[in-house]
């Protein structure tokens, strides 16, 4: 595919495909999304290899942590593991083998995105059908001047800081041990406003999954997603 095809269906000019790939610009949020959408490839077989924390960085547990843990493995983030495993996300076909593998704080694939943000792979390689990463947000970073969408859910766990996600023509401000859960076509953006560090845990469920209601009432069923 010539650049000047990509650009035209992922919606960006072809300068800025040619200054990513040079490595003198980023990608915005919804840019990435766009590019990988044409592509047909995870947004994550974008990241660096070799581009996981510096040494330094990895002797020490990221500054709130520790003291975040608790606070997240009390909020609703056990809620949606629940879900997955009481079926509704059944028509899951990610590739995840039953092999138990750790992916070390410094080892991380990851990759800088324009406006302050930085992803991390939390997974060794690229799955099908899904990311597992954690976002940091320095402080006043956005995903995206714009609100973006794309196929897919998303589950967002904040861990540190303060996330807020414009979701629609709704404002979230999501603190540690906070958690949401939105189809990803809904127009979006995330937002840093604070003045430190913001870290949240996202699971994106991509194609298919997008047509997925997401059930409002954990007490009803939800509507059949074909009708």
């Amino acid at each position: 595919m010539k650049v000047s095809e990509l650009a035209r269906q992922a919606g960006v000019s072809s300068s800025l495909i040619s200054q990513i790939e040079r490595g003198t610009s980023k990608p915005s949020v919804g840019s990435l999304f766009a590019l990988a959408q044409v592509l047909g490839v995870p947004v994550d077989s974008f990241f660096d290899d070799g581009g996981g924390p510096t040494a330094a960085q990895a002797d020490a547990v990221p500054a709130g942590h520790q003291s975040d843990a608790k606070r997240a493995a009390d909020s609703g983030i056990l809620e949606m593991i629940r879900d997955v495993q009481s079926g509704r996300y059944r028509h899951w076909n990610h590739g995840i083998t039953t092999e138990r593998e750790v992916v070390r704080y410094q080892s991380r694939a990851g990759i800088d995105i324009r406006g302050g943000v930085r992803w991390e792979r939390l997974t060794s390689t690229p799955l099908d059908g899904l990311e597992f990463l954690e976002l940091i947000y320095a402080p006043g970073a956005e995903s995206d001047s714009q609100a973006y969408r794309h196929p897919g859910v998303e589950l967002v766990l904040v861990t540190q800081g303060m996330m807020t996600i414009f979701l629609g023509f709704e404002q979230h401000d999501l603190r540690p041990g906070d958690s949401i859960s939105f189809a990803s076509s809904t127009p979006h953006r995330y937002v840093n406003l604070t003045d430190g560090e913001t870290r949240a845990v996202t699971v994106i469920l991509r194609d298919s999954l997008s047509t997925l209601p997401i059930r409002e009432d954990p007490g009803t069923e939800p509507a059949d997603a074909r009708g």
